[in-house]
């Protein structure tokens, strides 16, 4: 069996087949929304991964995790905020985000503290910073 390398290498150099064959898989990898890859490189971009693990997944397990994950003594709302799966599917009220749409997203109205019967966090509002962090995440979709 040919190395991968190998055969990429064999590939690429007939330039027709590599065209027909892979060069529309890599363009389609690079240009899937929520990719990794970034065009401008920006490492802080809302899509990133890194974005996610510094910026938002803390504001979530700090501010959310206790009564809406897997590992949630008492489970509310029926909505665990542990997979992107989880947050699209929501919970008793319907889907916790609708990617790209901040305005639809019921994730955003609970932390903007706009209807009190849904603010979240239950004891005081998010400060700016990690609302504008989150709506900017959600938009990116």
């Amino acid at each position: 069996m040919e190395a991968p390398l190998t055969s990429l290498r064999k590939l690429s150099a007939d330039r027709p087949a590599f065209r027909k064959h892979l060069a529309p898989s890599l363009l389609a990898l690079i240009s899937l929304p929520g990719s990794l890859w970034s065009a401008s490189g920006a490492d802080h971009a809302p899509e990133s991964l890194e974005f996610f693990e510094k910026r938002i997944r803390p504001v979530l397990s700090e501010q959310c995790y206790r009564c809406h994950s897997e590992k949630a003594e008492k489970l509310k709302g029926g909505l665990h905020l542990d997979s992107r799966e989880d947050l699209l599917k929501g919970g008793d009220t319907g889907p916790a985000i609708v990617p790209g749409d901040v305005e639809n997203s019921l994730l955003i109205t609970t932390v903007r503290w706009k209807d009190k019967d849904l603010a979240m966090p239950p004891k005081k509002p998010l400060p700016p910073e990690q609302l504008a962090d989150l709506e900017a995440w959600v938009k990116a979709g």
